[in-house]
């Protein structure tokens, strides 16, 4: 495994990616809580300032009631993603602050974009819904919801989902025309979700905004087993590896994974050796192998290793 600094481990994640060093163009980054998921996010997204979107995990209300349309929303975006970096909202404060203000909310584009979120909706949830103005004499105006069966609240989960594909189309439409390949970073994507749209929501997204890159974190083992072509970053503690998506397509294939985050002991020298030899060779498998894990195998003392140990590193050099 590669043993570094907390920050180090940061900066060499960030250049993996900002460089698409790794071999595709989306990826998953799974690790626990104090792991460092949220901070490499923030950190791919200072000072990139034309052509990148930041949801964060608290990102996830919709009140139909307050929706409404907005003017001049061109690359207003910046201004959001800004506000939502500053240290004191970063996954603490559901924000959308279009103009600079230090206020807005997401439902006041949402007539802007209604009916692309109508066809997603429809696409992902096989839902009707609409929101329409109605006037009564003595309340006045009045949003009324319809979906579906003639529901009047919206479940958690499905604000998520409106949510993100809102905050989507939002991005996607107030993007300048000359960003090509724009790269949307999400922290929890599955966040309120339910297990069956947890496994199908990035491969949708990922499908419906062909010319976007995403950058995503989890807890989901779903979310990483119906990964097609996604780079998957493990972390644990200050270490981490690269693997390839396409190599996990069951949930059992991704348990593994996950028991590397939650039951890794590195207090064992012994064991960090075969991890790290492991993880080189899983690099060299998915052809994520860069300078940075050739210097790592440069540093390993072969003298030490075990009979297993050498044979994976013959393996690793012959690859």
């Amino acid at each position: 495994m590669y043993t570094n600094s907390y920050q180090t481990m940061l900066m060499e994640i960030k250049n993996k990616i900002l460089n698409k060093e790794l071999k595709h163009r989306n990826t998953i980054i799974v690790g626990d809580n104090s792991s460092g998921k949220s901070e490499i996010l923030k950190q791919l997204l200072v000072k990139q300032e034309k052509g990148y979107y930041f949801i964060d995990s608290v990102n996830r209300n919709f009140n139909y009631e307050k929706v409404s349309m907005a003017d001049d929303l061109d690359q207003t975006y910046k201004s959001v993603v800004k506000y939502r970096l500053n240290e004191n909202n970063f996954n603490l404060v559901d924000t959308f602050d279009l103009y600079k203000a230090g206020i807005g909310v997401i439902e006041k584009v949402y007539f802007n974009y209604h009916e692309e979120l109508k066809v997603m909706l429809k696409n992902f949830l096989d839902i009707d819904f609409e929101i329409t103005l109605k006037k009564d004499k003595i309340m006045g105006e009045k949003k009324v919801l319809d979906i579906k069966d003639g529901i009047e609240n919206i479940s958690s989960g499905y604000q998520a989902i409106i949510r993100l594909f809102l905050e989507l189309i939002y991005f996607e439409n107030s993007l300048g025309s000359n960003i090509m390949n724009p790269v949307v970073v999400i922290d929890e994507i599955n966040e309120f979700l339910s297990t069956k749209n947890e496994g199908k929501i990035l491969p949708f997204l990922i499908n419906t905004f062909l010319n976007m890159n995403f950058v995503v974190t989890t807890h989901s083992a779903d979310v990483v087993a119906s990964s097609i072509d996604c780079n998957i970053i493990v972390l644990t503690e200050n270490n981490y590896e690269c693997l390839d998506g396409n190599d996990f397509s069951s949930i059992t294939d991704v348990r593994e994974i996950f028991e590397k985050i939650y039951n890794l002991s590195s207090s064992n020298e012994i064991e960090d050796i075969e991890i790290t030899l492991r993880n080189l060779l899983n690099s060299k498998i998915s052809e994520t192998w860069t300078e940075i894990e050739k210097e790592r195998l440069e540093n390993i003392d072969e003298t030490i290793l075990t009979n297993s140990q050498k044979l994976i590193l013959n393996q690793i050099k012959s690859w």
